[in-house]
């Protein structure tokens, strides 16, 4: 056989092999089946010209436009993926080529898109608003009286924060600026998928106008609204004041009043101390920011207030409110505190006959506070509860509660009344579960009354866990360790309640105790 015919034989034998056939009657073989790319892939890289009889290529311009024509015929079997597109190319495939491939083979799939790729439209997110910055105008826009509408498009996180922000329709003077100043510290409900938070996306819309207004008129008339309680319409009206004039501290003490009355401590706190700002010698406005500070639960703060009011209006301190509220004048021992106590209640007893109602239960709180100090824990008790159920707004209650029951419970079992104890320290342990004091006075109810040494270790473990400061709690769980006869676990917690307080008598005594050599269990 010539030689040319044994080297075509043999690159036809190959070819077939490989599912590709260069010529018409090869195709014919299997012309059903769709191209595979190791097949197209094949045949870029034969070398031409072919020495075929049946069919020669001079150059591989000629094999393309062939391999197009097949491809056209028989399609592709799997969709053009870009590191399928990168082999061909390497092998020799032009853009003519891949545009046929592409034309001719599956789609891709469309990824399924998680919800980290979701964007949910949120649309008008003016709704949607948890803490809505309001943009003040510019001194150059209100010179000019520039009014209208700035609108925003704004992109949110997973928590419902700006994240990006897109003037969509602006206002000349700064005021666009302003407004897109103002959306990003804002913060919105997050949108959901499947109930889990997800991205968003929606249109904020800021309004700017320049109320002309009578200030001194619409003062007259928020105070008067808010002098017979109607707080909604005065808000209305000290906000219009406040618009025109930011720095109005008569509008801010109103307003501050308002939400105080409504039970809206953060918002009356953020006003009075706007009030204050701007009129520092307002003995009134200190007096009442002291009392919204009260309510937010933060007596060093309403302390500081109560004294600075005072220290300005020494009159403050004739009436029987502010002896009722102000009980944090200074630092006491319990003895000195004992001795107030009797004071505070009667000036509370006083301070609730003439007192305004949204002022009651922080009353009741305070006269607690005084039962208290008298160790009438079921009074303190009972007062605090009235607080809460008069003002369910009221959350700093909690607090006190929780110190009572506490305070009570220890009581209970020195007087041997351990199922009172172990109730009574439970519910304070359920109002306030992150303080670990009632956690290790109910393991010293398992502990010393019940002997119940398993419950005992995982109080004082969960004391541990929330404070790792308590001497006594690593002294009474090394304790409950010795009881059940783990001697290492309890050399532990006494030298570990040594290191907190070396003066724990009782750690040290137990400490020797068990390092005895002859001590036998």
């Amino acid at each position: 056989m010539p030689y040319s015919r044994k080297i075509s034989m043999l690159i036809a034998t190959v070819v077939i092999a490989a599912g590709l056939f260069l010529c018409n009657s090869y195709f014919e073989v299997s012309a059903q089946a769709r191209l595979t790319y190791p097949e197209i892939n094949t045949a870029l890289q034969t070398k031409f010209p072919l020495k075929e009889p049946v069919k020669d290529f001079k150059n591989k311009a000629e094999l393309i436009s062939w391999l197009i024509v097949k491809i056209r015929e028989r399609k592709v079997d799997k969709p053009l993926t870009r590191d399928r597109e990168d082999d061909l190319r390497q092998a020799g495939a032009t853009d003519e080529l891949i545009a046929a491939i592409k034309a001719n083979s599956p789609a891709l799939a469309t990824p399924t898109p998680t919800p980290r790729d979701i964007v949910v439209d949120l649309g008008d997110l003016a709704g949607r608003a948890v803490n809505l910055v309001k943009p003040e105008y510019t001194p150059e826009a209100r010179k000019a009286g520039t009014a209208g509408e700035v609108k925003l498009g704004l992109e949110l996180d997973e928590e419902g924060r700006v994240t990006s922000v897109t003037p969509l329709a602006g206002l000349p003077n700064g005021l666009t600026e302003r407004a897109a100043a103002a959306a990003r510290q804002s913060t919105f409900t997050p949108a959901r998928i499947d109930g889990k938070p997800a991205r968003g996306s929606g249109v904020l819309r800021y309004n700017f106008k320049i109320n002309l207004i009578n200030v001194a008129a619409a003062m007259a008339a928020a105070d008067d609204l808010r002098n017979k309680t109607e707080c909604d319409r005065a808000i209305i009206e000290y906000t219009k004041v406040i618009d025109v004039d930011a720095k109005h501290p008569k509008a801010y003490f109103g307003r501050g009043m308002c939400y105080l009355m409504r039970a809206d401590y953060d918002r009356a706190a953020t006003d009075l101390d706007s009030a204050v700002s701007l009129n520092p010698s307002d003995a009134e406005a200190y007096l009442f920011l002291a009392i919204a500070s009260d309510f937010k639960g933060d007596p060093a703060a309403a302390g500081n207030f109560y004294g600075k009011a005072i220290s300005l209006k020494p009159e403050l301190d004739k009436r029987d409110v502010t002896e009722c509220l102000f009980i944090e004048r200074r630092r006491m021992t319990e003895d000195e505190a004992r001795a107030i106590a009797n004071g505070i209640i009667d000036a509370c007893n006083h301070g609730l006959r003439a007192a305004p109602d949204f002022l009651t239960s922080l009353i009741y709180v305070k006269r607690g506070i005084g039962h208290r100090l008298r160790s009438d824990y079921d009074k303190a008790i009972a007062d605090f509860e009235t607080a809460r159920k008069l003002n369910p707004r009221f959350t700093a209650v909690q607090g006190h509660l929780h110190s009572a029951y506490n305070s009570r419970g220890l009581l209970n079992f020195n007087k041997k009344d351990y199922k009172a104890a172990f109730s009574d320290i439970t519910t304070a342990i359920n109002l306030k579960p992150q303080s670990a004091t009632p956690y290790i006075n109910r393991c010293v109810v398992y502990l010393y009354a019940w002997k119940d040494f398993d419950h005992a270790i995982d109080d004082c473990s969960t004391a541990i866990r929330l404070t790792n400061k308590s001497s006594m709690a690593y002294n009474h769980r090394g304790y409950a360790y010795e009881l059940k006869n783990n001697i290492d676990a309890a050399i532990a917690d006494y030298k570990r309640a040594l290191d907190i307080d070396p003066r724990n008598q009782t750690a040290q005594t137990n400490l020797n105790r068990v390092q005895r050599p002859s001590l036998k269990y």
